[in-house]
This record gives C-alpha cells, structure tokens and sequence, in this order.
C-alpha cells in the first residue's frame, strides 16, 4: 500500500450498536496479539464514530 493512502474507520451507530462496533474491534486486535493486542491508532489514520 502506498504510503499516502489514508486508513479510515468509522463506527455508525449509539448505545447498543456503538458498543457491539467496540467490542468487535476489541476482539479484532485480541486475535491479532493475545499477550499484547494493538491499539487500533496502530492500524488506522483516523478513526471516526457518529451516533
């Protein structure tokens, strides 16, 4: 990937769904490391949540 792409995520939704988005992102970077999983600002430029 060339270097001057932008690696966006976005998270739509509150309560209930904004969570579910958290918590599958949570268990996204648990199954990339388990003893030492990443933080998502690893992997994305800018992350975006809207309610």
């Amino acid at each position: 990937m060339p270097d001057n792409d932008i690696r966006l995520l976005s998270c739509d939704g509150g309560g209930v769904r904004g969570l579910s988005s958290l918590m599958i992102l949570q268990n996204l970077m648990f199954t990339i490391d388990p003893d030492s999983p990443p933080k998502p600002c690893d992997y994305f430029d800018m992350i975006y949540g809207h309610q």
